[in-house]
C-alpha cells in the first residue's frame, strides 16, 4: 500500500521540483542581471566623470575663460583688457567703448585685435569666473540659474558656434585650447549620456 502511494507521488514531486529549478534558474539570472545593470551604471558614472574632467579644462581654458567674466573681460592669455571695457546691457560693451569699435567677424591683422562672428562677451548667466569644477557643473545643468539653457544646447554651441570654434584658431600668439576639437565634443556627448554626473564640492577643512 504504501509503495502504491510513494509511486503515485513520484509525479508531483517530479514536478515540484522542476518548479523549484525553474525558480531558481530565474533568481539567478535575475541577480546576474541586477549586478550587471549595477556594473553598467557605475562605468557609466566613472567614464561621465572623466568626460567632464575634459570638458572642464576646455572651459577655464583662457579662449573660453576670457569671455566668461562678470563685468570685464580678459585678454591673452588671461590679462586685463586694455582699453578697459565693460559689458554693458547688451554684453557688447558700454557707452561708446564698443565690441564692435575694435572686434569684428575676423581677426585683424593690422591691430592684431582678434575678432569672430558674434564677437561679445558671454551672458552673464554663463559667467564662471572663480568657480570650481563642481560649481560650473552644477550652473551648467541648472537651467533656472543659467538662463534655461541645457548640457544639449551647450554641445550644440561648441560643436559649430563660428565663435566658439575660433578658440581652437585663435591666431597670432594666443595659444588654442589644447584639447583637441573633436576630443571635446566626444565628452560632451558621453557626459550628456551618462546623465550629467558633477563632481562633489571639495569642501576645505
Amino acid at each position: 500500500m504504501k509503495l502504491r502511494q510513494a509511486v503515485r507521488l513520484l509525479p508531483h514531486m517530479a514536478f515540484c521540483a522542476s518548479l523549484f529549478l525553474v525558480f531558481t534558474a530565474c533568481e539567478n539570472r535575475a541577480g546576474k542581471h541586477s549586478q550587471t545593470a549595477e556594473t553598467q551604471d557605475a562605468r557609466a558614472d566613472k567614464t561621465g566623470h572623466q568626460d567632464w574632467e575634459t570638458i572642464v579644462e576646455v572651459l577655464l581654458h583662457p579662449r573660453c575663460l576670457n569671455c566668461h567674466q562678470l563685468e570685464m573681460p580678459l585678454i591673452n592669455e588671461g590679462s586685463p583688457h586694455i582699453p578697459r571695457v565693460e559689458r554693458g546691457p547688451n554684453n557688447m560693451g558700454s557707452g561708446t567703448m564698443q565690441c564692435r569699435n575694435c572686434h569684428s567677424n575676423q581677426n585683424n591683422p593690422v591691430t592684431g585685435a582678434p575678432g569672430a562672428p558674434g564677437w561679445a562677451m558671454a551672458p552673464i548667466e554663463l559667467n564662471w569666473s572663480h568657480m570650481s569644477s563642481a560649481q560650473i557643473c552644477k550652473l551648467l545643468t541648472t537651467p533656472q540659474d543659467n538662463g534655461g539653457r541645457s548640457p544639449e544646447s551647450l554641445l550644440k554651441f561648441m560643436s559649430d558656434n563660428p565663435l566658439a570654434l575660433w578658440g581652437w584658431n585663435p591666431g597670432g600668439k594666443r595659444q588654442p585650447v589644447t584639447i583637441p576639437h573633436e576630443k571635446l565634443i566626444e565628452a560632451m556627448k558621453g557626459w550628456i549620456a551618462a546623465g550629467t554626473p558633477c563632481p562633489p564640492e571639495r569642501t576645505s577643512n
